[in-house]
């Protein structure tokens, strides 16, 4: 867990949180993945449904390209470090909130596709 500190620079606080942040966002997907693996056993096991496997399916490979966007944005994360004017760190500071969006965008497919798993479960018991 990173540690903050009184004597930390602005620059050195936003970088912190943002690579908290980030690894929080890492954790949500790794786990985002076990869950759709066990939906897709679950679909295949229930529903036999293809639409329904196949958008699981879909969705667990999108989620998985997501998690090595950011483990590779992760390890940029050190360039940051090394911004000597503004426009480096608006740069820096523009990137996280594009990796934000493309984050929420991913749960938010996740929760619906699973709403809709769960609607049709649901409807079969």
């Amino acid at each position: 867990m990173e540690v903050f500190y009184e004597h930390d620079s602005d620059d050195r606080l936003i970088a912190k949180k943002d690579a908290l942040e980030l690894s929080n966002w890492i954790g949500h997907l790794v786990n985002n993945g076990r869950e759709l693996e066990i939906l897709i056993n679950i679909a295949m096991k229930l529903s036999h449904e293809d639409d329904m496997i196949g958008k699981l399916r879909e969705l667990n490979l999108e989620n998985k390209l997501h998690l090595g966007v950011f483990f590779r944005y992760k390890s940029s994360m050190i360039n940051l470090n090394e911004c000597e004017d503004m426009e480096c760190d608006i740069y820096y500071v523009n990137k996280h909130e594009e990796y934000r969006t493309l984050y929420a965008g991913i749960l938010q497919e996740s929760h619906k596709l699973k709403e809709e798993l769960y609607t049709q479960i649901l409807g079969k018991l």
